[in-house]
C-alpha cells in the first residue's frame, strides 16, 4: 500500500492534529471522515474552545480532509465508520480507540493506529526515517506507551 485512503475517527484526527502531523498525513494519503465525526471534532470542539477544531474546519473547507455523508443518521462516529467502510474503497480505518478497534477486529475491518500511519509513510518512502521518528516523538504524548514503543522498535529495526 503506497498511498493510503483512510477513513478516520475523531480520536485519531484530533491526535494527529494536536501533534502537528495532520499536514504530513494528509499530504501523503487521502483522509475521509464521516459527517458525525466532523460534528464531534469541529462543532463540539469549537463549543469547547479547542484550537484544533478550527484547524480541522479549515482543512475541511479547503478539501484537505473530505467529508463522507451518509443516508443514515448514526448515533456516533464508530457506527458510521463501520458502515461506511463496508460501502467504499478505503484501505483502513484510522483509529486507536480501544472499543472501536475491538469492533473492527470482530468485523474483519482493517485498521491502522496513528503511530503506524507514520511508520507506513516511512516504509513507503514518503517520509525519511529521521522525519518519521521526529513525527512519532511529536505524537508520543497523545498515544499509548505500548503504541509508541512498538512503532519506535519497528523503525529502529528497519535501520
Amino acid at each position: 500500500m503506497h498511498y493510503m485512503i483512510l477513513l478516520m475517527d475523531a480520536d485519531c484526527l484530533i491526535k494527529i492534529t494536536k501533534a502537528g502531523l495532520k499536514k504530513l498525513v494528509c499530504d501523503n494519503s487521502t483522509v475521509f471522515i464521516p459527517g458525525v465525526v466532523k460534528n464531534e471534532v469541529v462543532d463540539a470542539g469549537k463549543q469547547k474552545g479547542c484550537q484544533d477544531a478550527l484547524i480541522v474546519e479549515k482543512n475541511i473547507e479547503s478539501d484537505v480532509i473530505k467529508i463522507v455523508e451518509s443516508s443514515s443518521n448514526y448515533a456516533n462516529g464508530d457506527e458510521a465508520l463501520i458502515e461506511l467502510f463496508k460501502n467504499k474503497n478505503y484501505h483502513a480505518v484510522a483509529t486507536d480507540d480501544a472499543k472501536l478497534v475491538r469492533q473492527l477486529r470482530i468485523k474483519g475491518i482493517p485498521f491502522i493506529l496513528p503511530g503506524l500511519i507514520i511508520y507506513q509513510l516511512m516504509q513507503d518512502h514518503l517520509v525519511k526515517e529521521d522525519q518519521a521518528l521526529s513525527a512519532l516523538k511529536q505524537l508520543s504524548e497523545f498515544i499509548s506507551e505500548d503504541e509508541f514503543s512498538t512503532v519506535r522498535l519497528l523503525m529502529e529495526k528497519r535501520k
